[in-house]
């Protein structure tokens, strides 16, 4: 009980980062220095006052020094963060598979929101994410040669990331550019000039985005997060339909939460679809 509540706690220490990350990435400013500030007065933030998660409700949701909104979305990262720690030490425990998916679950989150604002990924992002899944996947194949030798290599955890990797971007792409083109044709056949981004089905971050995944969660798994995320992105995809008269949604966080859900249930599903 003490050990989930101090990796709960912890969660939410790194959830904190994470809120950095996601503000001074997209804006190319250091996530070491300086220390926290408020983003509208520049004010330096008091320890005391960067308390995950109580800090905003002990501060009343407001700035000390400015007395400025602060966003809902500072807690809601470091909820979000510290939730996916617990849920991941009750499956793993403190083990190597731990860290590897704590590490892979915080890349999506800060993901996630820097689409939601800015409806792009740092490529950089991706790198770091197929790069830690391949060291990952390097080690588990070392420790599984080593215990039990090689029995099937295509059960070996590097050739599952690898296949994995070009399931996840080979499969995005190619449903990228027949869904360009089917666009394309549909905007022509109706005489319709396009506006920017219209002409795309997905954009490439969102390809290089499921090659990361597929580091992680092999093939069949990303697979499945990509056909599981349309149904969650669907009712906002209406709202902003009728709303805003727009079909661009941030579509990162819908992957996410699919890959999620593929982590945790996938192989369930599978096994009743018969895959």
């Amino acid at each position: 009980m003490l050990v989930g509540l101090f990796v709960f706690i912890l969660g939410s220490c790194v959830g904190s980062f994470l809120n950095v990350c996601i503000y001074r990435m997209p804006r190319e400013i250091s996530i070491v220095k300086p220390f926290s500030f408020c983003p509208k007065c520049k004010a330096p933030i008091k320890w005391y006052d960067n308390i995950p998660i109580l800090g905003f409700f002990l501060l009343g949701g407001k700035c000390r020094s400015c007395k400025e909104p602060i966003s809902p979305r500072y807690p809601l990262v470091e909820a979000i963060t510290a939730s996916l720690f617990l849920i991941l030490y009750i499956k793993f425990g403190l083990s190597f598979s731990f860290l590897k998916y704590i590490l892979f679950f915080s890349l999506l989150v800060v993901v996630s929101f820097i689409d939601i604002d800015y409806h792009a990924l740092p490529v950089s992002l991706c790198f770091i994410g197929v790069s830690l899944g391949i060291i990952f996947s390097l080690y588990e194949t070392i420790h599984t040669i080593t215990k039990w030798g090689v029995v099937n290599i295509y059960t070996l955890p590097i050739v599952k990331s690898l296949v994995g990797l070009v399931a996840g971007f080979g499969f995005t792409y190619a449903f990228k550019f027949f869904g360009d083109i089917f666009i394309s044709l549909y905007l022509a056949f109706r005489k319709k000039e396009s506006i920017e981004g219209e002409k795309e089905s997905l954009g490439l971050g969102d390809v290089d985005f499921m090659g990361m995944v597929g580091v992680f969660l092999g093939a069949k798994l990303t697979i499945l997060a990509f056909f599981l995320a349309p149904f969650l992105a669907i009712f906002y995809s209406i709202f902003a339909l009728i709303f805003k008269r727009s079909h661009i949604i941030p579509y990162l966080p819908y992957l996410s939460l699919a890959s999620f859900l593929s982590f945790v249930v996938g192989d369930f599903i599978l096994n009743f679809l018969k895959f």
